[in-house]
């Protein structure tokens, strides 16, 4: 089998899966429309396996008939599933789409009944597989069909982007208008024109941009929240079918550069199974690589402070007992201070060592707040010499739910900087609170 025609089966898999999460993630009221649009991409996925199917033929003797169909009646289903997805809300658009549909079905069933109406022969041969189209009404009405149903589709589509007041629709109908908008032409092209006059080489292409156009689409639909995928399946569902879409990727990047760099058209199976076994282990690095590259970044980006990563492994520590000297360890490292240290049951706990006596730890617990009820402490000069004798340049308090202080936090200078900022102090304020439901108080206030 040919890279085409594996590639060709993986946009086919693609595209049914964008329509069958897009409508099992919609909501009641949008459930007609996401099961037209659903229809649309297994007409999609038809037409590309058959496409894959006709293209990897090579016995001579294989009937074809089968696959041809495929060719050709699928991709009608898919312009009345789009058409049905763009017009179903308004009883004109009900309407047309029957209309549709039932023009589609005796298209199919004449073509079905007699094939000389569409093809007179097939070819099937090293050089290529081609059939050979009939150039008369019947091939001029399917096209006019085609041509029909998608301005039908782009002005119902324009319509809905005009006129929408949701801006999340709007940006999501307007991707979809314009990706097919634009193959829509190349497939007129690809797949209707030159086949008529025995160029089968390109056939393969419109199924490829119509399932990109797809894609795009989809990404447009968690981009803007236009379907739910709350439940956990649905997520490893839809991450199952990005990461699917990352591999159809790939296999178009590799046919490219392959058949440039060496000119042949089709790799070895050998090649491929190579191919195979690099994405699947890119695959499976993909997570590791991710995390050690957010850490390094969080931990060299020394003049600011990578909030988000912060904030996810706190919230992954506080699904355990942490250990304290590694969480203010993780902090400073993080939050690109010199030093961090928590002062809990009049025990320091920090990110390296500090020669910080009982005394002088006492004093510091016996910090006041401030008249204003912010976490940071104001000291007093016995305590703020202490505090400048050991290089730290602020304290704050830790809460519990409550607002009941069961600890508190110092902090030394921070990295990069000559002078403490204000905004140094802002940036570390934010995680306060996160890292004190991190920490177990209520087990190290009974310690």
């Amino acid at each position: 089998m040919s890279l085409i025609s594996i590639l060709l089966i993986t946009v086919a898999i693609l595209s049914f899966s964008f329509g069958l999460l897009t409508l099992i993630g919609a909501s009641k009221s949008d459930r007609m429309r996401s099961a037209w649009f659903c229809f649309a991409t297994l007409g999609a996925a038809i037409w590309s396996v058959s496409i894959a199917v006709f293209l990897a033929l090579t016995n001579a003797e294989a009937d074809p008939t089968w696959c041809i169909y495929g060719i050709y009646i699928p991709p009608m289903f898919m312009m009345v599933g789009m058409l049905g997805y763009a017009s179903w809300r308004r009883k004109g658009g009900k309407v047309l789409t029957i209309l549709d549909l039932l023009f589609m079905l005796v298209l199919a069933v004449l073509m079905i009944y007699d094939h000389n109406l569409l093809y007179e022969s097939y070819e099937i041969s090293y050089t290529g597989n081609t059939v050979t189209l009939v150039k008369g009404a019947f091939y001029a009405v399917y096209m006019i069909f085609y041509v029909v149903s998608d301005t039908a589709f782009l002005l119902y589509s324009l319509y809905t982007v005009r006129h929408t007041r949701n801006k999340s629709i709007r940006n999501g109908n307007l991707m979809l208008m314009i990706g097919f908008a634009i193959t829509g032409v190349v497939t007129l092209v690809t797949d209707l024109f030159l086949p008529l006059f025995g160029n089968y080489s390109l056939i393969w292409i419109g199924p490829l941009f119509i399932s990109v156009t797809i894609a795009v689409y989809f990404y447009a639909v968690l981009k803007y929240h236009m379907i739910s995928v709350a439940s956990r399946w649905l997520q490893m569902a839809t991450y199952a079918v990005v990461g699917l879409a990352g591999v159809a990727i790939y296999m178009v990047l590799f046919y490219i550069i392959f058949t440039t760099l060496f000119k042949i058209p089709n790799p070895s199976a050998s090649v491929l199974v190579l191919n195979f076994l690099m994405i699947v282990i890119v695959v499976l690095l993909m997570p590791v690589v991710r995390e050690v590259s957010a850490a390094l970044r969080s931990m060299i980006m020394v003049g600011q402070v990578d909030i988000a990563y912060v904030i996810k492994k706190l919230n992954k520590l506080a699904t355990r007992n942490v250990d304290l000297r590694e969480l203010a360890g993780f902090l400073a490292d993080h939050l690109h201070f010199a030093y961090i240290g928590f002062i809990i049951n009049g025990k320091l706990y920090g990110s390296k060592s500090l020669a910080m006596s009982a005394d002088e730890i006492l004093q510091i617990t016996h910090m006041k707040s401030t008249a204003r009820g912010e976490v940071w402490q104001e000291p007093n000069a016995e305590v703020k010499k202490i505090l400048d004798d050991l290089d730290l340049k602020a304290v704050a308090e830790l809460r519990n739910a409550k607002g009941k202080a069961f600890g508190q936090i110092v902090v030394g200078k921070p990295l990069g900087k000559s002078s403490f900022e204000r905004r140094d102090l802002i940036q570390l304020e934010m995680m306060i609170n996160l890292v004190a439901t991190v920490i177990d108080s209520e087990k190290h206030i009974r310690a």
